[in-house]
């Protein structure tokens, strides 16, 4: 019989293997953050495969920008992550590594060009231009009213308008000039999918600025849904996680305890019937006692 330091052996062995086997596939340490905010939501319920507060997202290491497939690039190849065009990536604000990283969708990788002292945005060039297409450019008479596959790195002045995007179908205004200002640099837009057409840079570096490649920590690929609500709620945070998500986490509690429980019992029957035990020889019965003493046996002759 094993003594119970061996389930907590076998414990540890599991989590440490879990872990092991996150940071073997995101190349990242840690492998794993909370999503701390509804942000990424669609909508004030969890919406299972979606990003959610309280989910635990798994962050693997990419180059970048080769690496990230923006919002722009996935509307023109088809590409999705987590219900919306592009990659959502995690990113420091600002390049703080000390704060809290940011899980938002890179939206548009804006090149600069020092020698205009504003923006190109190649990605832009195979996308339908206009109203009725996928963005138009407000550029004041500068030039242009779209971006040319011809010279896809032409500068851009004036505003970017990103036409129905999200599940909001929202219109993103990018204006370029505060951009050049505050962040005069290459770098992501970057978005929330519940946060409309606020995008993060919208404010100025408040959020952050516009994203260097250096200050992206990973993308998100593979979540644990609700897990991380426990951490919310024990943060004092409870009441970011949406009212179904705990519903969610309930019923997954309870099915995991049904399979602790009932995946041994089944294993052991498997086991049984495949491999039933040997049978037991019966055992004779005892030969019945002769009785001796006074008693004559039945048949005797006697005088």
């Amino acid at each position: 019989m094993r003594s119970g330091w061996f389930e907590a052996v076998m414990a540890v062995v599991i989590i440490v293997a879990v872990v092991l086997g996150a940071y073997l596939y995101t190349q990242n340490w840690p492998p794993l953050v909370v999503v701390e905010s509804g942000s990424m939501q669609h909508g004030p319920q969890d919406v299972p495969g979606l990003i959610n507060a309280g989910d635990i997202v798994l962050v693997q290491k990419v180059p970048v920008p080769s690496g990230v497939v923006t919002y722009v690039q996935g509307l023109g190849s088809g590409y999705t992550s987590y219900g919306e065009y592009g990659d959502v990536i995690l990113y420091y604000p600002n390049g703080d590594t000390g704060a809290t990283p940011v899980v938002h969708r890179a939206i548009l990788w804006l090149e600069y060009l020092p020698s205009s002292d504003t923006f190109a945005a190649p990605s832009l060039a195979p996308l339908v231009c206009g109203p009725q297409g996928q963005y138009v450019l407000q550029q004041a008479g500068r030039g242009p009213a779209c971006v040319s596959p011809a010279d896809p790195n032409a500068p851009i002045y004036g505003t970017i308008e990103l036409l129905r995007v999200g599940w909001e179908s929202a219109t993103v205004g990018i204006s370029l000039a505060p951009l050049v200002q505050e962040s005069p640099w290459s770098g992501y837009i970057t978005l929330g999918d519940g946060n409309g057409a606020t995008y993060d840079q919208s404010g100025g570096c408040i959020i952050s600025c516009l994203v260097q490649a250096g200050w992206v920590w990973g993308v998100a690929r593979g979540m644990i849904p609700w897990v991380g609500a426990l951490k919310l709620w024990v943060d004092g945070n409870a009441s970011r996680v949406p009212s179904n998500s705990w519903g969610y986490l309930g019923l997954s509690a309870l099915l995991i305890g049904l399979a602790v429980v009932l995946l041994p019992r089944g294993i052991e029957r498997y086991r049984r019937r495949r491999h039933p035990p040997p049978e037991q020889p019966e055992e004779p019965e005892p030969a019945p006692e002769e009785e001796v003493g006074n008693r004559v046996w039945e048949g005797s002759s006697g005088r």
